[in-house]
């Protein structure tokens, strides 16, 4: 009798153990499933103007030797530094145009949010490295491996009268065939127009944070 009172405390015990892991893992899927949801519900009509926003005096971004480009924080929004801040990267091309969009341009400028899940990036000097799940990008931004799911984004810039680097827009990017082809701004994780087939990008993973306007078309 006192064999089988431990044994029914033992099942019972694994009963409750059992119900509760079940609990567990449906609230676990139920946090996963909410974000899931909101990427496919969200509306592409909830977006905000991108702020120009001064990176510092062009003199502290020429002197990069080989690839090297120089990490530059910047907060687009003062009055609400914890939401706005985050970090380009600037490189210099060694080239005379200060046209952003010219096959000569002096700098191009990275964002350094990895377009997997959004982690920080880090410059190397083949290109750029995700530290959370090993996406690779080379010098051009273009992944070239792990789960990213297109290059970095790059940054609209214009040297202006006060002797500063300044980013103007943001855009998502593809690259194909050596040209640069710039798409409003999608959050990490989500593919570009084109990307999934038998299915719209554009509904199913809606462009989101800054107002754009047309496209532009690289040189």
């Amino acid at each position: 009798m006192i064999h089988l009172g431990k044994r029914r405390s033992t099942t019972t015990r694994r009963s409750l153990l059992g119900a509760a892991t079940v609990g567990v893992g449906a609230a676990v899927g139920g946090v996963i499933a909410v974000p899931v949801a909101g990427y496919a519900l969200a509306s592409a009509g909830t977006e905000a103007t991108f702020r120009p926003v001064a990176l510092g005096p062009v003199e502290g971004f020429t002197g990069e030797r080989r690839f090297a480009p120089t990490p530059a924080p910047y907060v687009e929004d003062p009055a609400q530094p914890l939401v706005s801040s985050g970090l380009a990267y600037v490189h210099h091309t060694g080239r005379p145009s200060g046209d952003w969009l010219a096959p000569d341009a002096k700098f191009v400028v990275f964002s350094n949010r990895c377009t997997h899940v959004g982690c920080p990036a880090q410059a190397t000097p083949g290109g750029f490295s995700c530290p959370c799940h090993g996406s690779q990008f080379d010098t051009q931004g273009a992944r070239t491996a792990g789960p990213a799911v297109r290059p970095l984004d790059r940054f609209a810039w214009e040297i202006r009268a006060d002797g500063n680097l300044w980013i103007t827009q943001r855009w998502s990017v593809l690259i194909a065939g050596g040209r640069i082809h710039y798409y409003p701004v999608k959050s990490p994780g989500q593919p570009l127009t084109g990307q999934l087939p038998l299915a719209s990008a554009d509904l199913l993973y809606p462009a989101e944070t800054y107002r754009h306007g047309q496209p532009p078309q690289a040189g």
